[in-house]
């Protein structure tokens, strides 16, 4: 995690063992329920905010399989909010 994402969870990694993005971003908010709010707009559609760009292994979800992108044993997810600015 970066940015206000970590400084809410106060840490910038977590272990989780998830066979998607969808199922590691639903335990990161079980662990941080502070995260729920920053991450996603519809918890119940699963629908993440607009400012919240997720990567696998360096790409960006949406090159890939979205928020159902399969996961495997030592895959990295970084979730971080999309900062801008003038």
């Amino acid at each position: 995690m970066f940015a206000t994402l970590q400084e809410i969870a106060r840490t910038s990694e977590v272990r989780l063992e998830a066979e998607s993005v969808v199922e590691a971003l639903e335990q990161l908010v079980t662990m941080h329920a502070k995260l729920l709010p920053e991450i996603f707009e519809d918890f119940e559609q699963r629908k993440l905010k607009q400012r919240v760009k997720v990567m696998v292994n360096g790409t960006d979800m949406d090159y890939l399989d979205g928020i159902r992108t399969k996961l495997k044993d030592g895959d990295r997810v970084a979730v971080f909010p999309v900062v801008a600015g003038g």
